[in-house]
């Protein structure tokens, strides 16, 4: 369980753009960002990026996130193991 000293901290890291790593690195930050800044709803997401999003943002995340949102209907679940994996990765290279 993560605490902070302040209720609704959050804590920031340098950018990195997720589109210049391996397929395999860019999607595990693009469910960070999901997870983390949009509360694991992707309308959120598509919302903000066809709103204010990049070119590279809509060339790359959004239909990451597009494909996300299509399998929640068949994998409820999704969401939550994916909350998991996140806090579990931030838990081991945290300590």
């Amino acid at each position: 369980m993560f605490e902070s000293a302040e209720a609704g901290a959050v804590e920031t890291q340098p950018w990195v753009d997720p589109s210049q790593a391996s397929n395999l690195v860019a999607n595990f930050a693009r469910v960070h960002i999901l997870i983390s800044l949009f509360d694991g709803d992707p309308d959120k997401w598509i919302s903000f990026i066809l709103r204010s999003g990049t070119v590279a943002e809509r060339r790359c995340d959004l239909p990451f996130v597009e494909a996300l949102k299509g399998r929640l209907p068949s994998e409820p679940l999704l969401m939550d193991d994916l909350r998991r994996i996140v806090r579990e990765f931030s838990t081991i290279v945290d300590s």
